[in-house]
């Protein structure tokens, strides 16, 4: 083939006839030199000479009418593709080099050629000038440029056309491929194009014997899905730094004698895992070998694939060759030996590393917890296929405890260990957990778990108890969270006897069914008696454990218990809360259930913390909004007016401090309502700033996600929610404040803030008792005017040098108190009922009072938990002010002040109007033969409890026989001789003197320190009858008298010392009368104890005299009684 290129120089010559001789010498000097590029000018040509075909040969160029070659040094692929191009030959495969070459003959007309590829002639491209070379012919280029039709491939030496060594045949000669960076892509092009299936293997190191010839390919470049190994990008042909004993060969699926078996196992689908290759059989290596490999095996050969695990259970180790290593399947590949792997025969390994599978349905596996007393604790057995193992504590933690808990239905794992109840067999298979993330709903879902082969040694075997080991729940409460408990014991419900149930485990049986913290605990069947199992075992919690499964439990030991001693617990919370009217169960109109009946709830005092909590107890995520006017409808009846003050870091609406008493009527139609966000996942976490919104609580982050902003307040250890401790909320903690300049003005603020009036009283020195964790605020110094803490000046959050001896506290106008009252000051526990608010005492009148109502009262002055209403005593006729009425109180609530009532109302009401409570004796003797006597049995902190007979003796007998009125000691019983009791066990190291009033006016340890157990309950026997009416007692007549009069002038003189320092302190304390608050003025509280006494907040005038006069009085009266006793004898 012969190009032509037409150009001239004639304008050149035509032009030099005008010069003169000097400029023309110099002309044809310039022309001379210049001759070469002039060269460039001519006509040009291009051909290929000597190929087989018209696009093969030797390269050679015309100029000048003279053919010539081109020089090799820096030819390349790229002056390959102009040449094919300028010539309009194929460039699918294109080389340097040609069949038979031949040197050639003539001029060397280009050298040094270097060219981009894209130049339309190859005399456009860079060389060293017409003619100018240091080569000779030898050294001529020549070309190949073909569409691949003449290529040929083919597999030597291997027994058959797909296996063997590489050949391809190029300009007419068979060469062979190196194998520098041969893999299973390059062999997958391979036997493709061959039409031999896939690849199986390949191999270097000439493995099919040396081949001969050139060795046309090196350092291949494919990806698998080339057409032809040639379309792979390399070097170029015929570019290599190999020899022969690197010739690469491939051995395809339809050339290969290729078989997969498991070997030794259980069944036929577990075991060894073996590959026959080229006729033998052998092993595969573990290393990385996983549950997406065993998958592939177990689809391969005709097993279940559902699940299916590594390890070779008992098999045994296999012999010959490890054929495969490293293996490393997809999921997809239809053999194993189609997923990436090392080199058939090379691996590292040894033959206990030899891999297994078992294929299973599932149906042929089972999981079990054994040794724990129930099938939800001990320790995890497995049976998989027949074959029995244990599960070993290697990479065994709370997340694969949990797994196994939920596969079983046992609820959560709370730790990797129980309480050993029986043995369990021992075994030398074991199972393996490798990879399991903690949301599987079975082990057999975790990735890479394996089955025998391995030893657990160094290890233990994995253990559990699940929350459901012991399941509580209660029954036959009127309310929720109160009743008989029930635990369930495996798949057996059973009651617990009252002996074997403490009051630290009924706090962990409240804590766990998110019911807030244990009220009482009431044994003899309080709730009625249950029927079936009754659990022979204590339970012994410390108080501290999150279920009650995590109790340590110890059996009983006489074994023996009836359902008449069936132990019910009443929990803190007892409030049902309801959506009701949306179109999802996350929003609509609120309603609570109060009295057995559902109704609206007032929004009066409804706010975005009070939903953000009932959104959260309800899994709906956070409240979005509190729409107003009744969007969801306004519900039937008059709605309830309870009113919630929740900070918004609460749980549940039962933790928040709730009042009702004295509520206001609500305006019509205002109900509350709540639209929360419906993600259950979402909840309220501290704001990353420490900025908060000065009218909320809640606020929202610059991601628009709400959050806890810092400041919130509570009153702690006060009594009720408007006096106490102050607790301040920062950074998720609840933390107090240091009273370092404490006073009114800042007391003021936390009043507002919480919604309680104004400040009576600033107290410190920890007067409230000692809080614990952080002190958050120091030196805080507001003007009074702040709407929150928060906004004042101080040290900033947690920079104090303080302890929590110097806790800071306050007393607010509208903290509420109760009170029996009676002409004794000693009774406490019966008398007429008033409530302080206000600043002023009053009566409660009696409508719609129930028994519940009464119960109630007891409880929250600390007076047993139930009580009796008696007429007014007929010599009451004067009329006193009345506070509220029509008190109505359900079960459940604390306090007096959670009870709904009509609302308050100052008004004078006679004696007969008022209510008059006697509370039970706050001591009782159980199961004697007489009520005089039996164990002794005390109440204190809402709950019954008994008293240690350490030191027990006559004196102490004698005290509680006359606080009884049973006359006499006569014995004082040890080692639970009326039985064993129930519940706390509150005193301890009794040491009376014999003549103390009450039990609890003797010394002895703290109530609740004890090391004694119900053995060793106290009782008594008294005598049933008055004491003698002879000399002992009329001795004492005249005595009496003369230290009752004693008496009565040295309690007046106390009592003006007490007054004259009061009122000094009054006067102090009044000085904040200038700022205006009225009821600063009016009202003046004694310095409290850890808990406000009703007793405090009687309204003194300025002088006092009025209780001097009724002090001697009193004592007069004392006086006089006792001397008509003594004349009636």
């Amino acid at each position: 083939m012969v190009l032509h290129d037409n150009s001239g120089s004639a304008g050149f010559k035509r032009c030099s006839v005008h010069f003169g001789p000097f400029t023309l010498a110099v002309v044809s000097v310039l022309y001379a030199c210049l001759i070469t590029s002039a060269l460039g000018g001519t006509d040009k040509e291009l051909r290929l000479v000597a190929g087989q075909t018209k696009c093969s040969g030797r390269v050679e160029v015309k100029v000048q009418e003279e053919w010539g070659t081109v020089c090799n040094t820096g030819w390349d692929l790229a002056a390959v593709s102009v040449v094919c191009k300028q010539l309009g030959c194929p460039s699918v495969i294109k080389a340097t080099g040609w069949t038979n070459s031949s040197a050639g003959t003539g001029r060397i007309w280009m050298d040094h050629v270097s060219c981009r590829g894209n130049e339309s002639a190859l005399w456009d491209c860079k060389h060293e000038g017409w003619g100018k070379h240091n080569c000779t012919h030898q050294q001529d280029v020549g070309v190949t440029c073909s569409d691949g039709s003449d290529l040929e491939m083919r597999l030597m030496n291997g027994g058959n056309r797909c296996s063997g060594r590489i050949e391809i045949k190029f300009q007419g000669q068979w060469g062979t491929v190196c194998d520098d960076n041969f893999n299973l892509d390059h062999a997958s092009v391979v036997c493709k194009q061959l039409g031999c299936g896939s690849a199986v293997s390949f191999s270097g190191s000439a493995n099919f014997g040396e081949g001969s010839g050139p060795i046309w390919f090196d350092d291949l470049v494919c990806h698998g899905n080339e057409s032809a190994l040639w379309n792979c990008r390399h070097e170029g042909w015929g570019k290599h730094n190999c020899d022969h004993a690197e010739d690469a060969g491939v051995i395809c699926l339809e050339g290969a004698d290729l078989s997969l078996r498991l070997v030794d196992g259980v069944t036929k689908c577990s075991g060894r895992l073996e590959v026959r290759f080229q006729g033998e059989w052998g092993t595969v290596c573990d290393d990385g070998w996983d549950s997406d490999d065993a998958a592939v095996a177990c689809q391969q050969l005709g097993c279940p694939t559902a699940i299916t695990a590594v390890g070779r259970v008992n098999a045994s180790e296999g012999t010959g060759h490890i054929w495969l290593d490293s293996v490393s399947c997809q999921g997809h590949e239809s053999a194993v030996w189609q997923c990436r792997h090392h080199e058939w025969g090379k691996h590292y390994c040894n033959h206990n590393e030899d891999a297994g599978v078992t294929c299973s349905d599932g149906s042929d596996l089972e999981l079990r917890l054994k040794g724990g007393g129930s099938r939800c604790a001990g320790t995890v057995e497995v049976e998989i296929q027949k074959l029995i193992g244990k599960v070993c504590d290697r990479s065994w933690g709370l997340k694969e405890a949990d797994v196994v808990c939920k596969q079983l239905g046992c609820g959560s794992a709370l730790r990797t260990s129980y309480q050993v109840y029986s043995k369990i067999q021992a075994t030398n298979t074991w199972l393996f957990l490798n990879n399991c993330n903690g949301n599987e709903t079975s082990i057999w879902d975790c990735k890479n778990w394996q089955w025998g082969g391995l030893s657990c040694e160094h290890y233990h075997e994995a253990k559990v108890t699940c929350s459901a080991h012991r399941e509580p729940r209660l029954v036959g409460g009127d309310i929720p969270c109160s009743g008989r408990v029930e635990v369930k014991h495996g798949d057996t419900w059973g009651t617990i006897c009252d002996s074997d149930f403490s009051l630290e485990s009924a706090s962990v049986l409240c804590r766990e069914l998110e019911c807030g913290s244990v009220v009482s605990i009431l044994g003899g069947a309080h709730f009625g008696e249950g029927n079936g199992q009754i659990w022979a075992e204590e339970f012994q919690c410390e108080g501290n454990e999150s279920h009650l499964s995590l109790c340590p439990v110890a059996p009983r030991l006489d074994g023996t218990c009836s359902h008449s001693k069936d132990i019910g617990v009443v929990c803190s919370r007892y409030t049902e809360v309801r959506l009701v009217g949306g179109n999802t169960p996350c929003e609509g109109r609120v309603e609570v259930k109060i009295l057995g009946t559902w109704g609206p709830l007032c929004n009066s005092h409804w706010d975005m913390e009070d939903a953000h909590v009932l959104c959260q107890q309800l899994k709906c995520g956070v409240a979005a909004s509190i729409p107003g006017r009744a969007p969801f409808g306004k519900g039937s009846g008059q709605p309830w007016r309870h009113m919630f003050h929740c900070t918004g870091t609460e749980q549940h609406m039962g933790d928040c401090p709730v009042t009702a008493l004295g509520a206001s009527l609500c305006p019509e139609g205002q109900v509350a309502s709540v639209i929360c966000s419906g993600n259950r996942s979402q909840t309220l976490y501290p704001c990353n700033s420490s900025s908060s919104d000065p009218e909320s609580s809640v606020v929202l982050e610059e991601n628009g996600v709400p959050c806890i902003g810092s400041g919130q307040l509570r009153l702690v250890n006060g009594g009720g929610r408007c006096a106490g401790r102050i607790e301040v909320y920062h950074e998720g903690s609840w933390g107090t404040i240091c009273d370092d300049s404490w006073d009114l003005d800042d007391a003021h603020v936390v009043c507002r803030q919480l919604g309680c009036g104004v400040a009576i009283n600033a107290t410190g020195s920890a007067h409230f008792g000692e809080g614990s964790g952080p002190i958050w605020l120091d030196e805080v110094n507001c003007n009074g005017k702040e709407p929150r803490i928060s906004q004042c000046r101080s040290h900033g959050w947690g920079r104090q040098n303080c302890r929590h001896k110097e806790d800071a506290g306050v007393i607010c106008s509208e903290f509420m108190s109760l009170r029996l009252i009676s002409d004794s000051s000693s009774e406490t526990c019966a008398g007429r009922l008033e409530v302080f608010y206000n600043g002023a005492w009053g009566s409660v009148g009696k409508s719609d009072m129930s028994a519940t109502t009464v119960g109630v009262v007891c409880r929250q002055l600390g007076c047993t938990d139930k009580g009796s209403i008696r007429p007014a005593p007929s010599d009451k006729v004067e009329n006193r002010y009345m506070w509220v009425d029509n008190v109505r109180c359900p079960k459940g609530p604390e306090t007096l002040w959670q009870c709904p009532s009509s609302p308050w109302k100052r008004r004078l009401a006679s004696p007969s109007e008022e209510t008059w409570i006697t509370c039970a004796d706050k001591i009782r003797l159980q199961e004697g033969t007489t009520n005089c006597s039996g164990r002794v049995e005390v109440w204190h902190g809402g709950s019954w409890g008994t008293v240690c007979d350490d030191s027990w003796d006559l004196n102490d007998a004698q005290v509680v026989c006359r606080q009884l009125g049973c006359g006499l000691a006569l014995e004082a019983g040890k080692e639970a001789a009326f039985g064993q009791g129930t519940g706390p066990i509150w005193l301890n190291e009794v040491k009376c003197k014999g003549n103390e009033s009450s039990l609890w006016d003797c010394p002895a340890r703290s109530w609740g320190h004890s090391d004694c157990g119900h053995k060793e309950d106290a009782s008594v026997k008294c005598s049933e009858i008055a004491e003698s009416k002879g000399s002992v007692k009329a001795a004492g007549h005249s005595s009496t008298v003369a230290l009752g009069i004693l008496g009565v002038i040295l309690l007046a003189f106390l009592i003006a010392t007490l007054l004259w320092i009061q009122r000094r302190r009054q006067r102090q304390r009044l000085a904040v009368s200038s700022r205006g608050e009225n009821s600063v003025h009016e009202i003046q509280y004694r310095e409290m104890n850890s808990c406000l006494k009703a007793d405090d907040l009687d309204l003194y005038n300025s002088s006092g005299l009025w209780v001097l006069r009724g002090s001697i009085a009193l004592g007069f009266r004392l006086v006089t009684a006792a001397e008509a006793e003594r004349h009636s004898t």
